[in-house]
This record gives C-alpha cells, sequence and structure tokens, in this order.
C-alpha cells in the first residue's frame, strides 16, 4: 500500500517517510529534515549549512540546497509538489526567530509536528485576519 508522503520543506516535493523530524535527506534538493530549522527557518547551522529560507533560494538557482551537496541531488521522479507549498516570505509568514536563553525543547509539536509548515493552514503561528 501507498502511503502519502511528507513535503521537503526546500523544494515542496513529497519524498519523507515520516512527519518533520525525521533527520530524512531530501533525494531532490538534499535538504536535510530538521524540526530546528523548520521551527526557526532564518536559522543557519544545525543539520544544513544553510537556513531553509537561503537554502530554498539556493535550490530555485541551482537545483540544490546548498552547492556543497549538489551530487546528492536529482531531478523528480514522479513525485509530486505538497499542492499549497510555497517558498517563504519572511515578510507575510509569522515565524520564529530563536532567542537566546530561551529553552524550546518542550516546546515543539511533537504530536503533529505538520503543524510547523507555515504555507498550510494549519500552520501554528498562523495569522488570522
Amino acid at each position: 500500500m501507498l502511503y502519502e508522503r511528507f513535503p521537503c520543506p526546500c523544494c515542496g516535493y513529497r519524498v519523507f517517510q515520516y512527519q518533520p523530524g525525521s533527520s530524512e535527506r531530501c533525494p531532490i534538493c538534499a535538504w536535510e529534515d530538521d524540526l530546528a530549522q523548520l521551527r526557526f527557518p532564518l536559522m543557519a547551522g544545525s543539520s544544513n549549512p544553510q537556513s531553509l529560507h537561503e537554502a530554498q533560494q539556493t535550490y530555485e538557482q541551482i537545483g540544490a540546497c546548498s552547492m556543497s551537496r549538489q551530487a546528492d541531488t536529482r531531478e523528480p521522479l514522479g513525485e509530486r509538489r505538497d499542492e499549497e507549498w510555497r517558498r517563504l516570505r519572511p515578510d507575510i509568514d509569522n515565524i520564529e526567530r530563536p532567542q537566546r536563553g530561551m529553552k524550546y525543547a518542550d516546546t515543539y509539536p511533537l504530536e503533529d509536528t505538520t503543524v510547523l509548515y507555515y504555507w498550510r493552514a494549519s500552520f501554528w503561528r498562523r495569522r488570522v485576519s
């Protein structure tokens, strides 16, 4: 039975077998699924050398999340992009920025980490107007 896959937040293709935070590597753009970088998309240097925001821009230019991972990428082989996915827009997306001294370990939505997808209506920090 084919199960629905989870989207890579860098390229948007549904390639991950598990919900966000699995540390899986995207075969299309080579982004490593990192829960901290999904929650704090302007933060570099966790599992990936660039922030999610920078990686999305790099993917658009070279087809990889970073120059150093170009050899680990491939074209989509029938994978679909998440219908709602779009690149991060810090000017409109209500994203978090990590604060020094804050302990975030116990504040992640571990039961359903898909609420960290900034592009979905279920985003946990979605602004309602």
